[in-house]
């Protein structure tokens, strides 16, 4: 009779360190950590500053020239109108990013028909926003006017790659997840659309006094 309770408790002590080793992840489990799925580093900015100023170009050539055919033709569009005055002119920069290469926005965006209140003049990715008193401009009222698509599904023709969207104010860097249409072109705001390979920095500027 002893002799079966000492067998009895060594099988029992058995059991209890193998299931002891399954709750603690032992025995060559390699089912990843739950902590340790879905991580994703926020990039920082750039140490090195873009000197803005008219007339540059930053970022490669990609689209056209000018507002697309369905963009605007010197008619209201999106709410956006063509330029009586510019008693209020302010610049927001815009940047997009494909797999690491800048692409440059394409100069003269707004200006056929008539000269639109949102509107590029080089390849500087410098958005001129300009009318004759303040209201709120938006992103996806320039992409209106440029005649491109605007969402996490397709940025300009580019489709069928991760979206991710940042934004600067003031070398306060955030990640922007809402409706890419109704992101505000603020004074020397920076907006930098990622789409495809993770950046691991952000480009950062230094804005022309002038500007």
């Amino acid at each position: 009779m002893l002799v079966f309770e000492r067998v009895r408790i060594k099988v029992l002590s058995t059991t209890f360190f193998i299931a002891s080793l399954s709750a603690c992840g032992g025995g060559g489990s390699t089912t990843p950590q739950t902590s340790d799925v879905g991580m994703v580093q926020m990039p920082k900015l750039s140490g090195n500053p873009i000197n803005l100023t008219k007339g540059i170009t930053i970022g490669s050539p990609f689209w056209l020239d000018g507002s697309s055919p369905t963009g605007g033709r010197g008619t209201s569009i999106n709410g956006v109108n063509c330029l009586v005055t510019e008693d209020y002119h302010i610049h927001t920069h815009l940047a997009i990013i494909k797999n690491g290469q800048m692409l440059a926005i394409p100069p003269n965006i707004g200006l056929q028909g008539c000269a639109y209140e949102l509107h590029t003049h080089d390849k500087s990715g410098i958005l001129h926003i300009e009318t004759s008193t303040y209201r709120k401009f938006t992103l996806g009222q320039f992409f209106a006017v440029w005649g491109q698509p605007l969402s996490y599904a397709n940025i300009a023709g580019i489709s069928g790659m991760p979206v991710v969207v940042f934004i600067n104010d003031g070398e306060v860097l955030t990640e922007y997840k809402g409706d890419l249409a109704e992101i505000e072109l603020k004074s020397h705001r920076a907006i930098t659309i990622q789409i495809g390979t993770a950046l691991k920095e952000i480009p950062s500027y230094k804005w022309d006094p002038n500007l």
